[in-house]
């Protein structure tokens, strides 16, 4: 769970884990809409109830879905933000 700001919402990307946001801000709306459209979270109001949110984490956490589009994007980030390539281009750009 969590808030929707870049650095949680992309660390539990990728560890693979299904997201659940509770956006307050633009870029936290942003986020949900776009865990939702990977099918790799949901979105809930900031103001939900605990039952609501257990009961929708329990979800997340259990819909093979969730947890099989979360693994995907997990994949993609590690292909596609790989440290070693940053490295190597700053190292370029420095040299």
């Amino acid at each position: 769970m969590t808030l929707g700001g870049h650095g949680t919402f992309v660390r539990g990307l990728a560890f693979g884990v299904p997201v659940l946001v509770l956006p307050f801000e633009q870029e936290a709306f942003n986020n949900a809409r776009r865990a939702a459209d990977l099918g790799a979270g949901r979105q809930f109001r900031l103001d939900a109830s605990v039952a609501a949110l257990r009961a929708e984490l329990r979800r997340l956490l259990t819909d093979d879905r969730y947890r099989r589009a979360a693994k995907d994007v997990a994949g993609r980030l590690r292909r596609e933000y790989r440290p070693e390539a940053a490295a190597r281009i700053i190292a370029e750009l420095v040299a």
